[in-house]
Formats: C-alpha cells, structure tokens, sequence
C-alpha cells in the first residue's frame, strides 16, 4: 500500500514533467512520458484531478503535433475542458490543434472564448498575434462583406502598409 503511494507520487511529477515538455515544445519526448501513466490517468489514480486534466490538454496537443491524429486529440483536449471549463489554457491548447489540422475558423473561436475567461492571458494572445487579427469593418453598421467596407477596408491596408 505504501509502494503505491510512492507511485502515485512519482507517475504524478512524471506527468506533471510532461506537461513542462509540453510548453516548451518538445512533444517527442511528452508524448512518451504522457502515454506511459494514460491508464492512470483514465482511471483517476493521479491525486491532483487538475493535474489530470492538464495532461489530457498537454496529451491531446502532442498527439495532434507528433501522430497527426486531430480528431483523437480534440477529444482529448475536450476531455480536460470538461473536467476544467475554466481553465483557458485548456482552450489555447484546443486552438492549437486546431490550428495544426488548418482550421483556422475554429481556432479562433476557441481562443475567444479563452479570452472570455480570462481577457489578459498572454499565452491566448499570443498565438492569436501570430494567427494575425482582423481589424475591425471601416463602417461598423454595414456588413464585413458589403463592398464599400471591402473598398475603405482596402484602402486602409495599404495606407498602413506604405
């Protein structure tokens, strides 16, 4: 019984290590470590239920980055915003698979409804900089599409640009 604790103790730090990896991209090496403790993880046998939906997150941003298997690691990533719907890193990652299987539309969305929990969180602004931002339509009351807001909307891009 005590062995087990120390277990528990020692597959938690793993993946909390994996997580590290994680952030800083080193998905190979995660991804290993992710899969080893996946049985615990899915059995709730590591303490910390935060811990636990952070690494499905991390996990499901790894398969994503190393198998290239998107719709595996979207449930993943869902799994970790069910448990923690609060958690807006949770979203950034979510944003980031999506971004990887180029759908750029629904990583926007996920990221705004990141910014929504929590409009300061420079990770979520982040990655939306380096997705680039729309400005807003010249003429606010007329649709995006409407031809006098695509022309003005033009004409200000290259203003800005020269």
């Amino acid at each position: 019984m005590e062995n087990q604790g120390k277990d528990d103790t020692q597959a938690h730090e793993e993946v909390f290590q994996a997580i590290e990896l994680t952030k800083s991209a080193s998905y190979e090496e995660a991804i290993g470590v992710f899969e080893k403790h996946l049985d615990r993880l899915a059995g709730g046998t590591i303490g910390d239920k935060r811990v636990s939906a952070a690494a499905f997150s991390y996990y499901g941003l790894c398969v994503a980055m190393v198998r290239r298997r998107y719709a595996e690691a979207v449930k993943y990533c869902q799994i970790s915003l069910r448990t923690n719907p609060l958690d807006p890193q949770h979203r950034a990652n979510l944003a980031l698979v999506y971004m990887e299987r180029n759908d750029r539309a629904k990583a926007v969305e996920t990221l705004n409804s990141g910014l929504r929990l929590d409009g300061r969180n420079r990770r979520i602004h982040g990655i939306l900089d380096e997705l680039g931002r729309r400005r807003p339509p010249v003429i606010p009351f007329l649709s995006r599409n409407n031809s006098l807001n695509i022309w003005l909307g033009k004409k200000r891009a290259s203003r800005v640009t020269k």
